[in-house]
């Protein structure tokens, strides 16, 4: 019988022995990432986080929900907003008139080291307010505004200052829309307190000339004319003759006047009402949020997470060392075949 052939060692016993020839350059390389991350770790400036977390209100006017008689539970000034009131408020944070206001006020070109005469500056200033400025809506339809920067103080003064410009840009928004309602409504009121004075001193005419009220009068004048009648009082019956040819002669100017008087002043009533509405809308300053809690400065930054970053980078260094023993291997393999 043949003699049995040597045990070859197996594959990963191979892969071993072979990285382990090589651990020189593994080893140099590691440690060469580990440093790096240390470096970096210790130069990347730390940033602190704020938060400020807030309900969006149901109700956004004054008047439907203080002033109407007939309110509904969205009028309800103590109620939570809804999915859809927490996504208004998102938009309203997410608008650039917030993001200028916090830009100008706390600097922010100097903040994040942009150039404020350079070419693309609004970019890169929406770009570095997107990293340090974030708005989510959470599972308890609240909203969280997260404010990340190297001052815990100016974190959260910037994150309060947020909220705080929630309800003035609404105000401002919703200012220009209700002046020019409550001037509209004005306007109207003015005209119909003007036309009811005019039918009013039309009425004043009507009367001077002996209609007081048509109604009554026409009643009260057919049983004084039956009754003179009845006497042979024919002196009464021309006198309320004379009197029936006034009332036919003004009495239906008398009733047109009467009945548009009546839903006028009815109709001027609702215009006040409405008027009163429009007025407190425009002077209200009703919140359009509540703040459940109020941002306050970080005593522990959230980032750099260094440990991390020194982890990541020796795990990178040592697949980049592999990485290069491999594509090493091959070019030696590559020119072993072409030479031979």
């Amino acid at each position: 019988m043949p003699p049995a052939a040597p045990d070859r060692p197996s594959a990963p016993f191979d892969l071993v022995l072979f990285l382990w020839a090589r651990r020189r350059l593994i080893i140099g390389i590691t440690l060469l990432g580990l440093v790096a991350g240390v470096a970096a770790a210790f130069l990347i400036t730390p940033l602190y986080r704020s938060e400020v977390i807030m309900f969006p209100a149901i109700t956004n006017s004054a008047s439907k929900a203080l002033l109407n008689e007939q309110s509904t539970g969205r009028d309800d000034i103590l109620a939570l907003g809804d999915e859809e009131d927490s996504e208004q408020l998102l938009q309203l944070l997410y608008s650039d008139e917030i993001r200028d206001r916090v830009a100008e006020r706390f600097d922010l070109f100097k903040v994040y080291r942009i150039d404020p005469q350079g070419k693309h500056r609004n970019s890169e200033l929406r770009e570095a307010y997107k990293d340090h400025i974030k708005f989510e809506y959470t599972k308890f339809s609240s909203v969280r505004v997260e404010v990340n920067d190297p001052d815990p103080q100016q974190a959260a003064d910037i994150a309060n200052f947020i909220a705080d410009q929630v309800d003035s840009v609404w105000r401002e928004m919703a200012h220009e829309r209700a002046s020019k309602g409550l001037d509209l409504v004005r306007s109207k009121v003015q005209q119909l307190e003007h036309d009811i004075v005019v039918w009013q001193d039309s009425m004043r005419v009507l009367r001077e000339l002996g209609v007081h009220d048509y109604h009554t009068q026409t009643e009260r004048y057919n049983e004084y004319l039956g009754a003179a009648i009845v006497k042979g009082d024919q002196r009464a019956v021309k006198e309320f003759e004379e009197r029936f040819k006034v009332l036919a002669q003004y009495g239906g100017a008398y009733v047109t006047l009467q009945d548009r008087l009546f839903n006028e002043t009815k109709r001027l009533s609702i215009l006040r009402m409405k008027l009163e509405q429009a007025q407190a809308d425009l002077e209200s300053d009703l919140p359009h949020k509540f703040v459940v809690n109020r941002a306050q400065p970080a005593d522990k930054k959230s980032y750099p997470i260094r440990w991390l970053i020194v982890a990541m980078s020796g795990i990178s260094a040592f697949l980049l060392a592999l990485l290069l023993i491999v594509v090493q291997e091959n070019i030696t393999k590559v020119r072993q075949a072409h030479v031979s």
